[in-house]
């Protein structure tokens, strides 16, 4: 299928042309049929699949430009996504005539309400912000005929569910709603079931689409000996990684230790303003950081593909977190590494999530000189039983040869990190 063989317009045939898309993604030749017919869709998807696309395509479709009240409404968990989505929109927004505004906190709140009185036929934005400007009298949605909620599990990890109710309980109750997650936990079944009509159900595939792309490894560390096991990792690999970390606290002090040890590298949480927030980002995407130290908050929303490899120096509680983490890399097509720095206090939570995916993560020794834990007389990994031989190049994040991190592991065998 192409893009053509779809009932999308000359001028959205034209523009997807100019921007390079030929070829819909899985998620995208599964959804947009249905989603153009008017249908609702209920999409199990992660970022990186073109999922994006699969619901603006639709929106798109819908506007009438003659019109200057908001026809569609997209939703987002963070600021991050929110703006990434509006940019996506905007793309198009020239060639077909249309507006879009960005209504996000932690910004000036003047220009987003300018954006509107402009006469934006696309809202996109955060929970919070939205539910705000409809306080203020602002913001109207009862001409809305498309509602989308991106990374909809997400918004409700971050106990935005009775938000979203409220904000689409202001919409056209026979609008149309494209609902797209990582994960469908009962509490998003429940909305889904609350605010969807009949919808039509797609799945790209079980679990993180782009696994398969991914080389998953983790290695068992001493808790005190983390940081040393991190600049090694480091320095034998010049792959451009995101620092995972469970805390803000941490995320400072170990983001801190590197810059003070000559690493390009920069930390990002909730704490920081929206302006030092983009300042970071924007030198990670143009490489002049090459390390990313960030709490979860980075996990989502953010569309880099240049990512190489994870690290999760802390193990998250919940599975499904593991899973957005490593979403980071092994995007567009490319491979991605991920290395899990697994402390004896943290096995239980990653048993649990090597139990919930199903993923055959391995284990990789320990440099000489770096103290370990529980060392079995049976190397394994978590989930197998396999056993396995020290072999290989010396290998961590990042892939490829030189100074870059090592070869894949093998199955049942274990390499140095």
């Amino acid at each position: 299928m192409t893009f053509k063989d779809l009932p999308l317009s000359e001028a959205t045939l034209q523009r997807l042309d100019e921007l390079g898309f030929v070829t819909p993604t899985p998620i995208q030749e599964q959804a947009l049929p249905s989603a153009l017919q008017g249908r609702d869709v209920l999409g199990k998807a992660e970022t990186g699949t073109g999922k994006t696309l699969a619901f603006a395509l639709p929106v798109i479709q819908r506007i009438c430009t003659e019109r200057i009240s908001v026809q569609a409404l997209v939703l987002a968990p963070t600021r991050e996504l929110a703006r990434q989505v509006a940019g996506a929109f905007e793309d198009f927004s020239e060639s077909h005539g249309f507006s879009v505004a960005t209504l996000v906190g932690g910004e000036p709140l003047a220009p987003q309400v300018m954006a509107l009185r402009r006469g934006a036929q696309v809202v996109v934005g955060t929970p919070g912000r939205i539910l705000d400007l409809i306080g203020q009298r602002v913001l109207t949605l009862g001409w809305v005929e498309v509602a989308v909620l991106d990374e909809a599990d997400r918004m409700l990890d971050m106990g935005f569910s009775e938000d979203v109710g409220k904000i689409l309980k202001q919409t056209l109750s026979e609008r149309q709603t494209l609902l797209f997650s990582a994960t469908f936990p009962p509490q998003l079944k429940r909305l889904a079931d609350t605010h969807m009509r009949d919808p039509i159900e797609i799945e790209t595939a079980r679990g993180l689409a782009t696994v398969s792309a991914i080389t998953q490894t983790y290695v068992r560390v001493a808790s005190f000996d983390k940081q040393r096991l991190l600049r090694h990792i480091l320095d034998i690999s010049d792959a451009a990684s995101i620092v995972f970390l469970n805390t803000k606290r941490d995320t400072d002090r170990i983001g801190r230790d590197l810059w003070n040890r000559g690493y390009q590298a920069a930390t990002l949480h909730g704490d920081y303003p929206q302006e030092t927030r983009d300042r970071v980002l924007t030198k990670f995407r143009n490489e002049e950081i090459r390390v990313l130290v960030a709490t979860d908050v980075a996990q989502r929303g953010l569309d880099i593909d240049s990512v190489e490899s994870v690290i999760n120096f802390n193990i998250p509680k919940d599975p499904e977190d593991y899973v957005h983490r490593i979403g980071r890399t092994g995007r567009a097509g490319r491979s991605g590494v991920v290395m899990s720095l697994v402390a004896r206090a943290e096995r239980a939570d990653f048993e649990r999530i090597c139990s919930r995916t199903g993923w055959d993560i391995r284990e990789m020794s320990l440099p000489r000189g770096m103290s370990g834990w529980d060392q079995d007389t049976e190397e394994r990994s978590f989930r197998g039983g396999r056993r396995g031989r020290d072999g290989g190049r010396r290998g961590g994040p990042g892939g490829g040869g030189g100074r870059r991190a090592g070869s894949r592991a093998r199955p049942g065998s274990r390499q140095r990190a």
